[in-house]
């Protein structure tokens, strides 16, 4: 994203990700603890604030990976014509 990513976003970036990794570790622990269960739900508590963050990993992501792929695609149109 060539540094667009503002120190706001960073912040709400890195709130994210830490809900985000509570969720996952709190998945892992109870899949450790109940191997045997096919299926494990995970109830976590979130407020406004965690939705926001996750919101803003999800959009940011998604910018992520439009921009990868416009590249990609670019690239590849470019080395057709080279070729």
């Amino acid at each position: 994203m060539n540094g667009t990513i503002t120190s706001e976003s960073q912040v709400s970036l890195q709130r994210a990700l830490r809900t985000l990794n509570g969720i996952r570790e709190r998945y892992q622990l109870g899949r450790y603890a109940h191997p045997d269960l096919p299926f494990f739900r995970v109830q976590v508590v979130v407020d406004g604030g965690d939705v926001a963050w996750i919101n803003a990993t999800i959009e940011t992501l998604e910018k992520v990976i439009a921009a990868v792929a416009s590249e990609e695609v670019a690239a590849e149109a470019q080395a057709r014509r080279d070729a």
